[in-house]
């Protein structure tokens, strides 16, 4: 019995046989010739960040750069022929007539599905095959020609691959529509932060919740907080396997590995789930610890509160404060902030009943933020299976 070759692992029902290998070129029209308007938007590479088109530009046939020469047409696939690691590639889905891409991009004119065309070329091994043709090192670069000539593999049939760019388009609405929740949150989080504290030379913030009323007190945080260095560890104590997870800086940040150790330590370098803590280090800011028992890094403070401070809006008056000393850096995290800086920090806070209201619609705020971000992921998580499985 005869095996068959270049079968997708998953498959929509009532479709069969082997795909077939072909060159790109013959899934698509490459830089098809148009005339470009008088006036139009102009999309360059800085426009589009993974599959989505961040913004534009207005610019006069006259006088715009000579790299406007992509004129796009509704289920067009932009590839972004510099840096293709990127993966920053854009289905074109509009009405609009007027969008101009840069030459910086190669314009895929699908003979059947855009969706099944841009998950095709967005898989890692497609844009392996791309880079082993590219030229160049710091700026790795391939040509229309030699992108055209790449070999795919696909269904032969339109249906197949509408069905399976169908799926791929429901999975990205509903990855974009959680994004916009995502970024819409955040951004009235980051609007009420500035309202709802007072600003430099105020000692009242702009808005308020019903009820309370009268100026915050100015207090130096060392007047309410005390700052708990963690332990220093050497890299031979750091552990594999031990009884005690250790936390470091990275762990908050991205998916750094997890160590452990099997010291047996004073009470004040454990960490108990909701305790408020600070890094301090590489990226700082503020912190619930939400988990087990641990042991925090020397580059974590832990920070132990009067009765008179509520640890929501303690936790959200340093998330202000650290926004308010990156709004002044140019966007950098590589901080130096001293325990000293930190303990001598003069503030202003409310009575404890209005830093309880704060504290608590801040946290609600993080929770849905949070909600949106774990959906973000389980569904880019589901597309990533999904490309692995309905593809050859």
């Amino acid at each position: 019995m005869r095996v068959e070759k270049n079968v997708p692992e998953i498959r929509f029902e009532g479709f069969s046989g082997e795909w077939k290998i072909s060159q790109l070129s013959e899934l698509a029209l490459f830089n098809p010739k148009e005339e470009l308007p008088v006036t139009f938007k102009y999309v360059d590479l800085e426009s589009v960040k993974g599959t989505s088109l961040l913004g534009y530009r207005e610019e006069l046939k006259e006088s715009a750069p000579s790299r406007a020469q992509r004129l796009a047409k509704k289920g067009d696939v932009f590839f972004q022929t510099v840096r293709p690691y990127q993966k920053n590639n854009y289905l074109f889905n509009m009405e609009e007539i007027d969008f101009v891409f840069s030459t910086g991009y190669a314009q895929l004119r699908p003979y059947y599905d855009g969706n099944f065309l841009l998950n095709l070329i967005q898989r890692d091994s497609f844009v392996k095959d791309v880079l082993d043709n590219c030229t160049g090192t710091s700026y790795p670069a391939i040509n229309a020609s030699i992108l055209a000539s790449l070999e795919v593999i696909s269904p032969e049939g339109k249906e197949e691959q509408t069905a399976i760019g169908n799926t791929f388009q429901k999975l990205d609405n509903l990855i974009n529509q959680h994004q916009q929740k995502h970024d819409k949150l955040s951004n009235i989080k980051k609007a009420m932060l500035e309202k709802m504290f007072p600003k430099q030379g105020e000692t009242m913030p702009e808005i308020r919740f019903k009820g309370f009323s009268g100026e915050w007190e100015e207090i130096e945080l060392s007047d309410e907080v005390t700052f708990i260095n963690g332990r220093a560890y050497s890299q031979e104590e750091l552990l594999d396997k031990g009884k005690y997870t250790v936390l470091r800086v990275g762990n908050f940040y991205t998916n750094s590995s997890w160590y452990y150790s099997d010291l047996e330590l004073g009470d004040k370098y454990y960490a108990d789930n909701g305790d408020l803590l600070y890094t301090w280090s590489a990226s700082f800011g503020p912190h619930i610890w939400n988990g087990d028992k641990v042991i925090y890094h020397y580059h974590i403070w832990k920070l132990e509160l009067s009765e008179n401070v509520d640890k929501l809006f303690l936790l959200h008056l340093l998330d202000y404060d650290r926004a308010k000393i990156l709004s002044g850096s140019n966007g950098s995290t590589m901080i130096h902030i001293t325990k000293s800086a930190m303990e001598a920090k003069k503030v202003f806070i409310p009575k404890k009943d209005e830093q309880i209201v704060i504290g608590n619609y801040f946290q609600k705020l993080d929770v849905l933020i949070k909600h949106h971000q774990q959906q973000i992921t389980k569904l880019n998580n589901i597309k990533q299976a999904c490309l692995s499985k309905m593809f050859v």
